[in-house]
């Protein structure tokens, strides 16, 4: 953080369909500080459900770059008022920005639900260079579409308080065997992860009720401006009384019928925050989960 300016507080409320943050920065002079938010990658293909772009999806996708695509419904708020967000859009292949390789080619960062993606349009001595560079694959593209966004805050003298959130892209964990799941093992990866008990083990292995897991991994914010924090509160929502829910620390207490919530004092927290929720599908559980 900035000489003179500590967080006072901050809070992390995460639920299956939405991730909030708040932040109580306090400064001793009146500055400005610059903010980034880099929204998890999004999987793109040919299917045209993927990308949520607005109704010129052609024109929005092929301007993805410098008009990122808020397709987690990012909003943020300063004090109750929305600053203006910047920032930019980009292809990853394996981690590589391949955004200039298809733009020189034609192609749209996204494909929006208006018609066919463009990629299937293309010549195909394009389609073939873009198959031999790994981008294709069939009519399917294989790179993925990352959305960086960033905004400024000035920090009056005292206390500023920043809000954040967003709909987090879930994993929903199919196919699995109750009979082998290793992961569920009490040495297995997803327990140490997640840090799941002995009685959320043995009620999801019992096979009744059957349970459906999704999984929530919110990315601590980059440049420092995560903590540490004065006060530090995290609470978790699993969304149904009926549901489970299974996150590190232990320790967190019960405060509700469906929520959790952990303190901490002085804290800086790491770099993400991983949530598994075990859901029922019956109808009553499932209705009390639907996104806002």
């Amino acid at each position: 953080m900035p000489a003179g300016v500590s967080v006072e507080r901050q809070e992390v409320h995460i639920a299956i369909y939405s991730v909030r943050l708040a932040y109580v920065f306090k400064s001793a002079t009146r500055q400005t500080l610059h903010f980034s938010f880099a929204m998890p990658a999004m999987p793109v293909d040919a299917g045209e459900d993927l990308a949520a772009l607005d109704e010129n999806s052609k024109a929005a996708g092929l301007a993805a770059d410098t008009q990122p695509a808020n397709y987690l419904r990012l909003s943020v708020s300063v004090n109750g008022r929305k600053p203006t967000l910047a920032g930019r859009g980009r292809a990853l292949l394996e981690g590589k920005d391949v955004t200039r390789r298809l733009q020189d080619a034609g192609v749209p960062l996204l494909s929006g639900p208006d018609g066919e993606p463009m990629w299937r349009q293309l010549p195909p001595e394009k389609q073939a260079g873009l198959e031999a560079d790994g981008l294709m694959s069939g009519d399917s593209a294989q790179w993925s579409y990352q959305a960086d966004f960033t905004w400024d805050t000035v920090l009056a003298l005292g206390e500023t308080r920043v809000e954040v959130s967003y709909a987090p892209v879930f994993r929903y964990w199919s196919d699995i065997n109750l009979d082998l799941f290793p992961e569920m093992a009490a040495d297995g990866s997803a327990t140490r992860a997640y840090c799941i008990d002995r009685a959320v083990r043995r009620a999801f292995l019992s096979g009744k009720p059957r349970y459906e897991l999704y999984t929530v991994t919110h990315l601590a914010p980059p440049d420092g401006w995560r903590g540490p924090a004065r006060l530090y509160r995290l609470v978790v929502d699993k969304g149904a009384p009926t549901d489970l829910v299974a996150f590190c620390p232990q320790d967190a207490k019960k405060i509700s019928p469906t929520r959790f919530e952990w303190t901490a004092r002085n804290h800086t927290p790491g770099g993400e925050t991983g949530v598994m929720f075990f859901a029922r599908p019956d109808a009553a559980s499932s209705s009390e989960r639907k996104p806002p």
